[in-house]
């Protein structure tokens, strides 16, 4: 049966996920539409017959004729609608093709470069350089794309490539001193702060805007998700390559090793992030239910973990492995409660999502705070180090995050604000993991030298 109330939330929704609206005009038109329904429905229309002429009319767009037959009535109001600006024509399409497989070249043998210089990843000298400098050999060329995609400003696009030269040089000026803590450290978080960087180009001149920045975490989440999948087709390539040469007494790895997936990977990621940008009604189709799924399967695991940790009396976060190891696992599972705030919608009313959401959160919350008191702990007990100082710094971001996640969780449950609160906060919020991660890439390494040399 034809629920009208959800078709007309649904194009509401697709209106606000253009990003083209004020919420003020969506207001209005989706009065415009219900009035159309309305005046249709009077004349003896039915619901359905009513819902799809009025967005039409006000969509003003040519008949679709055959595609009556070919779509169903839930999805058939997209291609009724104005055609949106995201929308390439075949020229532009070939246009920004031709800029992806331009720049994975360039990415790839950008990758290549060290090796004409003696660096190797895996020399113990020279790999952990390599790794300081790998966000450099595809970030700059990822925002390239956005920033012609876009067409940036060149006051915009000077300051972005301005970044990134400034942020190379500087890493790259600073002395090495053993044992490397500072310069491992900045081989962590510079990816991170960089990939911040690169969402101002993506986001253009909305970066200041809650809008903008909700866009980005759903756009870093589809990203991570279909480039995992991508990588994926790389290695059964690789795999499948390797096996068929094999098949003729042929052994192909050094070629793989050496240049399919070097230039594989360069590939994947410009490949993802077109695809991600310029293909997003597939992607509204999947990536959200891969989140849902995981949503409770890494709630069960986080539940099941604390209590075999009590039950057994053994905490592994006296371990400064283990540690390290909580730090990523809770970015992950911030990342996915995040990425699940992106995809829902605003205006929907509390759903049993909204509250494994939450539990989500507390349960990390919880792991957080024993992290925290372990760091705390082992900072008295053996001293400060880069990395405890570090560690201490990402796991307090965390908490706090958390923290005010689930406290307007609770007051979105009880009514006293509206979900898209919790969305503001949260993207304002990244501007704090913004500056602590360019302290400790860039300030961490002054202090070590100061240290050292008193």
């Amino acid at each position: 049966m034809f629920d009208l109330e959800y078709n007309v939330r649904s194009w509401s929704d697709h209106l606000r996920r253009r990003g083209n609206f004020k919420e003020s005009d969506i207001i209005e038109l989706e009065n415009h539409l219900q009035d159309e329904i309305e005046e249709l429905q009077k004349a003896g229309l039915s619901p359905e017959e009513a819902f799809l002429i009025s967005v039409k009319r006000l969509g003003n767009v040519n008949a679709i004729s055959q595609e009556f037959s070919k779509v169903n009535t839930e999805n058939l109001w997209k291609h009724l609608m104005v055609e949106s600006d995201q929308t390439l024509s075949f020229g532009q399409n070939r246009k920004y093709i031709a800029l992806v497989i331009m720049f994975s070249f360039l990415a790839g043998t950008a990758l290549k470069i060290p090796q004409l210089f003696g660096l190797s990843i895996n020399d113990s000298v020279y790999g952990l350089i390599y790794l300081k400098n790998l966000s450099f050999f595809i970030l700059p060329f990822v925002a390239a794309f956005f920033l012609i995609k876009h067409q940036a400003t060149w006051k915009m696009s000077a300051s972005i490539m301005g970044i990134f030269a400034s942020a190379g040089i500087v890493i790259n000026l600073y002395p090495s001193f053993s044992p490397n803590d500072t310069e491992i450290l900045t081989a962590l978080h510079l990816p991170l702060f960089l990939w911040l960087v690169t969402g101002v180009a993506y986001m253009g001149l909305e970066w200041k805007s809650s809008r903008g920045r909700m866009n980005f975490i759903r756009f870093t989440g589809e990203s991570v998700i279909y480039g995992t999948l991508i990588f994926c087709g790389l290695i059964v390539l690789a795999m499948f390559t390797q096996a068929i040469f094999f098949a003729i007494q042929l052994d192909a790895s050094w070629f793989i090793q050496n240049y399919l997936i070097v230039y594989g990977a360069a590939a994947t990621a410009m490949i993802t992030v077109y695809l991600v940008e310029t293909k997003k009604s597939v992607v509204e189709n999947f990536a959200p239910i891969l989140a849902k799924i995981f949503s409770p399967l890494f709630l069960i695991t986080m539940i099941t973990f604390l209590i075999v940790m009590i039950v057994s009396g053994t905490s592994p976060f006296v371990e400064r492995e283990y540690l390290i190891g909580f730090d990523f696992m809770l970015i992950l599972v911030l990342g996915l409660v995040l990425y699940v705030i992106s995809a829902r919608n605003p205006y929907d009313k509390n759903n049993l999502f909204d509250y494994m959401n939450l539990a989500l959160i507390v349960t990390a919350l919880i792991i957080d705070g024993v992290a925290l008191s372990a760091i705390v702990f082992r900072l008295s007990a053996y001293g400060i180090t880069p990395n405890k100082v570090a560690a201490l710094g990402e796991n307090l971001l965390l908490l706090v995050n958390l923290a005010g996640l689930a406290w307007l969780y609770f007051l979105f449950f009880f009514k006293k604000i509206d979900f898209i609160k919790i969305e503001k906060w949260q993207t304002s919020y990244l501007a704090l993991y913004a500056i602590w991660l360019g302290i400790v890439a860039f300030i961490f390494p002054i202090f070590e030298q100061l240290h050292l040399n008193p």
